[in-house]
């Protein structure tokens, strides 16, 4: 099924812009994740004007590297998050963490990108 609604546009508007970036894998399904990728999460958004023609979404993206964490594996996240950085997105924040899958943590910094949508 094709979602074409704003708010999945933007999610694939927003994966598209990282996957364009060299050497950013970009991923929006967490079965399919694999560590030193960009993960795109569930956006928050705030509407304006009427009806919700425009809106404003907060992106949770997990620049996930692969465990244990010590000083090579942050090394590649920061690699990474840099390019996201230089990337045409505007990211308003950053901190490190950790992201649990399968009962595996990996070690990871977590954004957090800012982005509009409307509709035509």
């Amino acid at each position: 099924m094709a979602y074409t609604d704003l708010l999945n546009e933007a999610i694939d508007d927003l994966a598209a812009s990282l996957t364009a970036v060299s050497g950013i894998r970009c991923v929006t399904d967490p079965t399919r994740l694999v560590p030193n990728c960009v993960f795109v999460q569930a956006p928050s958004f705030t509407t304006y004007a009427g009806n919700g023609n425009i809106v404003t979404m907060d992106f949770p993206i997990k620049v996930v590297g692969s465990g244990p964490a010590g000083l090579p594996v942050l090394r590649d996240i920061l690699s990474i998050t840099a390019k996201v950085l230089g990337s045409p997105v505007i990211v308003l924040s950053g901190q490190p963490g950790s992201l649990d899958i399968g009962g595996a943590s990996y070690p990871c910094y977590d954004l957090t990108v800012k982005v509009q949508a409307q509709t035509a």
